[in-house]
């Protein structure tokens, strides 16, 4: 006996008979976006040490941190013609070029500064105290702007021009007053004294990564 399918049953055969192109079974490949050539990498934190030169911070060297493009830190020691001290400070990097316009802003604490060159410093002479004040402390704030060079990945020039404030701690100030008056009855508390000068430095950054 001979059954007859009609067209309708056949539409309705198991679609999992149904026979796909290899083509559609094939899954589609991502092609990955192309990468721009001239995109600037993340930035990774920088470590290194900086020497500078300069008046009147003297001769200093310091470690510095990079962590971000425009912003840089450092500290460390500094001696001048008046004594030793330490000193740290910000540098801002507005614009990344070969040649950059640098922002600086510096702190400095100089113990046992020796009084009489101080003096000579401060008359533009030489000075000599009428007192038993032989040594001084003082803090020093400054703030000045200039450019740095990067000819190479791991190293860096510098320089700038700027102000810098002068606060001059007195322990004994009736001694320290004693060089303007005879007055013996004289008495005093602990004098501090305030004064700026001009800035003026050269450095070098060398960078260990």
């Amino acid at each position: 006996m001979m059954l007859a399918v009609s067209p309708g049953a056949r539409a309705q055969q198991d679609p999992d008979d149904v026979d796909i192109p290899a083509s559609e079974q094939e899954e589609t490949v991502a092609t990955p976006a192309p990468t721009d050539s001239d995109a600037t990498p993340p930035w990774k934190t920088r470590f290194g040490m900086r020497l500078v030169a300069g008046a009147p911070e003297g001769l200093g060297i310091a470690a510095i941190i990079h962590p971000r493009r425009w912003a840089r830190a450092h500290v460390g020691a500094t001696r001048n013609n008046l004594g030793l001290g330490v000193r740290g400070g910000l540098s801002l990097i507005p614009l990344d070029l070969t040649i950059s316009p640098l922002l600086e802003l510096e702190y400095g604490y100089y113990f046992n500064a020796n009084y009489e060159k101080l003096l000579t410093q401060l008359h533009g002479q030489p000075t000599t105290p009428a007192t038993g004040i032989r040594n001084v402390g003082y803090h020093q704030v400054s703030g000045s702007v200039g450019l740095e060079f990067s000819p190479a990945r791991y190293v860096t020039f510098f320089g700038g021009v700027g102000i810098s404030y002068w606060f001059i701690e007195v322990r004994n100030a009736r001694d320290f007053i004693l060089e303007a008056t005879d007055d013996p009855e004289l008495t005093a508390r602990p004098l501090n004294i305030g004064l700026s000068s001009p800035v003026a430095k050269l450095g070098l950054l060398i960078y260990f990564n």
